[in-house]
């Protein structure tokens, strides 16, 4: 439980960074504000979307050889996910800060633009987050109750 739980983190620290990054990445190659308004929120939700789906399929080929009793703690991915968890979070909060110094001396945006996108971007990545959770909790209860049921027989 502990280590899926700093995994989702570091998941989601990853696709965070990736959407941050492209708002960064359009502020800085000037593309126009209502592209970048309506594409974050359309790139948020194919990757929250893609990844759920591939968790979902990787569970699903993990789940049909499941031994409780062989399972060993995965101490090199935990490792890894706690790096990316730990990090990755505070790099995305130095590129705001550069992108903001950035902003404010020699680009075309004004300041509310760039609020505008920065507050799409994070409700964006807000609710895909919530809406992956939601969806990987309910598919995870359903396992839990049909090997409940599979246990009863």
């Amino acid at each position: 439980m502990f280590f899926g739980f700093v995994l989702v983190n570091a998941i989601d620290s990853v696709l965070s960074f990736i959407i941050n990054a492209y708002l960064y990445l359009g502020l800085w190659k000037e593309f126009s504000a209502d592209f970048l308004k309506y594409s974050i929120p359309v790139l948020s939700f194919l990757l929250f979307t893609i990844t759920t789906i591939l968790v979902i399929k990787y569970v699903n080929q993990r789940a049909s050889n499941f031994e409780l009793n062989k399972i060993r703690f995965p101490k090199v991915e935990y490792i890894i996910a706690v790096i990316i968890a730990i990090f990755l979070n505070p790099l995305g909060n130095k590129l705001l800060g550069l992108m903001s110094e950035k902003l404010g001396t020699t680009t075309n945006y004004e300041i509310s633009e760039f609020l505008d996108l920065y507050g799409t971007s994070h409700a964006s990545i807000g609710i895909c987050r919530w809406v992956s959770i939601i969806v990987l909790s309910i598919y995870f209860y359903r396992i839990y109750k049909k090997n409940e049921v599979e246990t009863e027989q």
